[in-house]
């Protein structure tokens, strides 16, 4: 999947370093368990201190009795290095790394998992049943392909993109969890979206994503969030409307929910949460205000209160994904990376980036009005767009 020369350490290097941090364990002389982003689950572990004799079956009835601490490392131009900032989870709770990559869970918020997320690493989510850890991510370098809600379910697409894989041409994919209309596969189903009927049957998509988890892919699941044609119609209250009254609509005839509503919001988060089994990362897109004219929210809210809500479900999406032990990404538009305003739709990318792993910019020559960049008409300079 990954290039063993590009993106992991030599043999000896690994040799090396795997027995430099079973030394520290010993040093610590406490129970330890050593994690890389590749290794296999482990059989069993000791729980509560490592009495001799006290391994056990994992499993997720344990009781625990003591603070769970450990550091988590990366390899930076050939060194081990401390992972700081890593968000940190078992599920219960979610803390941060410090400067020097330790972390720690009190014994009640603990429970037998871990996962760890940190940009430009790997995801690594573990069963732990030590009371210390090691962990060493692994360098991601994405090379994905997008696979529409209406594509993914295709028995011969799917077929194609195992091929991709076993090829070596790709290992990540991008797969529509949640589209334009407001359908949400199954296997990311809430209460509320069985409500309002817009889930549609995901069990391949489900049996696919975890096809793909074994062949070492990176998974990002799209959730189209506020530009939605079915949650606004069940929930008013929560939608955004024209100002001749009534629910507003786009330039292609769709609904939107509001970003001002917390019930929109949640909406959006707890499909993503539901996902999180089966994914390695949430990629929210259509996460702003829409540009057209008419929207009677553009004119109660100020640019301070556009901005305000888009960065609060960031964070609020930051809160549920990293503790469900996900990655949280969001897709600007990419004018508002140049801009001195959110341009109308709330995005603010310094506002944004203290709580998302990752943002994909779309820079595409057709999102700039003409005029923008010295061009009279950008999509006619495609390059040039792109590069500056």
């Amino acid at each position: 999947m990954f290039s063993e020369d590009a993106l992991r350490p030599t043999g000896l290097l690994r040799f090396v370093t795997h027995r430099f941090i079973l030394l520290l364990a010993l040093m610590a002389g406490a129970s330890l368990g050593v994690v890389r982003a590749e290794d296999p689950e482990p059989a069993d572990a000791q729980v509560g201190g490592g009495t001799p004799g006290g391994t056990i079956a994992l499993t997720s009835s344990v009781t625990f009795t003591q603070n769970l601490t450990g550091h988590v490392y990366v390899w930076d131009q050939g060194r081990l290095r401390p992972a700081a900032q890593a968000k940190v989870s078992t599920g219960e709770a979610l803390v941060r790394t410090d400067s020097s990559g330790r972390f720690e869970f009190e014994p009640e918020q603990r429970t037998g998992t871990l996962s760890i997320v940190k940009p430009g690493y790997d995801i690594v989510r573990r069963p732990i049943y030590y009371d210390q850890s090691v962990i060493v991510l692994r360098n991601l370098v994405v090379r994905a392909i997008y696979i529409p809600f209406g594509e993914v379910t295709k028995p011969e697409v799917q077929a194609w993109v195992h091929a991709l894989v076993d090829r070596n041409l790709i290992n990540a994919v991008v797969v529509d969890i949640k589209n334009e209309s407001g359908q949400v596969f199954s296997i990311a189903a809430t209460p509320t979206v069985e409500q309002i009927e817009a889930s549609r049957d995901g069990s391949s998509v489900g049996t696919f994503l975890e096809e793909l988890e074994g062949k070492g892919v990176y998974r990002i699941g799209r959730v189209v969030t506020f530009l939605d044609n079915t949650y606004p119609w069940w929930f008013r209250d929560n939608a955004l409307h024209h100002v001749s009254g009534g629910l507003f609509l786009d330039g292609m005839g769709i609904t939107w929910s509001s970003a001002y509503t917390a019930g929109a919001r949640a909406y959006n988060i707890e499909i993503g949460v539901a996902a999180a089994e089966y994914l390695d990362e949430i990629q929210y897109d259509y996460v702003r205000l829409p540009y057209e004219n008419g929207l009677r929210e553009r004119f109660e809210n100020t640019e301070a209160q556009r901005v305000a809500a888009i960065t609060r479900f960031a964070r609020e999406a930051s809160e549920a994904l990293h503790l469900a032990g996900v990655a949280v990404s969001f897709d600007t538009f990419g004018v508002v990376s140049t801009a001195n305003n959110d341009q109308g739709i709330g995005q603010s990318v310094e506002g944004l980036a203290p709580y998302l792993d990752y943002i994909s910019p779309m820079v595409y020559p057709s999102g700039w009005h003409p005029g923008s960049l010295g061009f009279a008409y950008p999509p006619a300079h495609p390059g040039p767009v792109v590069q500056i």
